[in-house]
């Protein structure tokens, strides 16, 4: 059994660094449990290499480097790091007097803390696959779910597919890298894609550099040993079209999970995230905080910032919960 600290954050993303640098900072002393072999989550693990704008004082940033600068302040206090640990049971012991939360991982514990920050983003994911027969056939020979490094798209025709933020993003993130025209199917003819993003790809769909293909689905894939084309059909007119494509990347979402977290008995806010009280980010289970896109309210938005602010309100409260006194910001600055 672990020597218990003030804080236990279960994830080591842009959230959980957050929260690691707050309680730091209020000399709260602090354990890291992440389910990857890295830090950073599933910004590192799922594209780090795309350029993230939504964070305050970056008017873009790799998700690589925002990783990186996110370890470099979070870490600053000494946090005790675990990776590759899945969290399973937690319970409440009681310790020389003192009520203690015990969590226990895949590899070890109980360790104990006198409270906790989930900030485990969308929980354990897997993505959403095309509706094609055969699909699985062409993982590892041209079928992608994720662009990890750009550099394997070199000069590859590719062909994206989805209407979301991440089709946007690497239809233009890909401009630098991928052979010309980069194809954009999606099913809709309208985008759920930030509107500045959109209006972009359109502009290079002007000058020849991309190609929109709406409301359109693929419908099958063809190679011999790798892909070599897709068939794309036109659901309005029911036209097919035969397309040449190295690479298919499907950027269709993630089917995701709370795992073991959600036996805790923790109210949830729909299906895939935790409720808290947006004052405190406590949920319903007393000295239980959660923050990121895992926390759950009514008007919730999902963005690394907001994420980033309820780090910050969840360690505040766990230490004024902590030391039984008023919540207090205790500005970083002079």
């Amino acid at each position: 059994m672990s020597d218990p600290v003030d804080i236990t954050i279960l994830g080591a993303g842009p959230s959980g660094l957050a929260a690691a640098y707050y309680a730091g900072h209020r000399d709260a002393s602090v354990r890291i449990i992440e389910s990857l072999e890295q830090l950073g989550g599933q910004v590192a693990a799922v594209y780090p290499e795309k350029h993230v704008y939504d964070v305050a004082g970056y008017p873009k940033i790799l998700a690589q480097d925002l990783v990186d600068q996110c370890a470099e302040q979070g870490l600053q206090y000494g946090a005790d790091v675990h990776l590759g640990e899945e969290v399973q049971a937690l319970e409440r012991v009681n310790q020389n007097g003192e009520e203690l939360l015990a969590v226990t991982t895949t590899r070890g514990g109980p360790y104990l803390s006198r409270a906790m920050i989930i900030t485990a983003g969308h929980g354990a994911f897997e993505p959403r696959k095309l509706g094609v027969d055969g699909i699985d056939e062409w993982e590892g020979r041209g079928l992608h779910y994720f662009v990890r490094e750009k550099d394997v798209f070199r000069d590859s025709r590719c062909v994206i597919v989805g209407g979301g933020d991440s089709a946007l993003d690497w239809t233009l993130g890909l401009q630098d890298t991928a052979a010309h025209p980069i194809a954009l199917v999606h099913r809709r003819d309208r985008f759920r894609a930030l509107e500045s993003s959109v209006n972009e790809a359109k502009e290079l769909e002007e000058q020849g550099r991309v190609r929109i293909f709406t409301p359109c689905e693929v419908r099958e894939v063809h190679g011999d040993g790798r892909i070599e084309a897709v068939t794309i059909e036109d659901t309005g007119s029911n036209e097919m079209e035969r397309v040449d494509c190295d690479a298919l990347i499907t950027l269709l979402g993630f089917h995701s999970h709370l795992g073991a977290i959600a036996e805790w008995g923790l109210e949830l806010e729909g299906k895939r995230q935790i409720r808290i009280d947006p004052m405190t980010c406590e949920t319903n289970l007393r000295a239980v905080y959660a923050a990121g896109d895992v926390a759950g309210y009514p008007g919730k938005i999902t963005l690394i910032t907001i994420g980033m602010a309820e780090a910050a309100i969840a360690a505040n409260n766990a230490v004024a919960q902590i030391r039984g006194e008023n919540v207090q910001p205790k500005y970083s600055t002079d």
